[in-house]
């Protein structure tokens, strides 16, 4: 992950570790089996291996693992730049799958577009890796995460 030229100046100093706990707090990511694999000031990226049971029926990756992710990994991205006490939460997402998913790995990587005071503009680019580490980009999405709780 890359951690240059974000020019995001995070509000929280311990945004990584928050981010950690944010990544960890969430049930759905644990039922899947998701790896926190980084964060930077407005950027953030998830891993996922693998399973035949997070598959469809041709042996990819579901649309709804590819979207979950695309969508978890856009409000991590989001939460790297809130204040000490707020959390985001999904307003919106839209997902284009542009390749089936088939690889070893899901790897998603969020950035925030346009940070806002009630919405927060996100991207994602969602790639598939073969057990050597080559990419592909399998999906892009867009989405808009809220701030909720304090304010600071």
């Amino acid at each position: 992950m890359t951690t240059a030229g974000t020019g995001f100046k995070p509000r929280n100093p311990e945004f990584a570790a928050f981010l950690a706990r944010y990544a960890a707090a969430q049930g759905y990511l644990a039922m899947l089996g998701v790896q926190f694999a980084g964060c930077a000031p407005g950027q953030a990226e998830y891993r996922l291996r693998y399973r035949p049971d997070l598959g469809q029926q041709n042996g990819f990756f579901h649309g709804g693992v590819v979207g979950g992710l695309a969508e978890a990994v856009m409000g991590a991205a989001a939460a790297t730049l809130v204040a000490v006490g707020v959390n985001v939460v999904g307003a919106e997402y839209k997902v284009n799958f542009l390749a089936p998913a088939q690889g070893a790995v899901l790897i998603a990587r969020g950035s925030v577009l346009k940070p806002g005071r009630t919405l927060i503009v996100c991207r994602a680019d969602v790639f598939v890796a073969d057990e050597k580490g080559e990419e592909r980009l399998v999906s892009i999405a867009q989405g808009s995460m809220a701030p909720v709780g304090e304010r600071g």
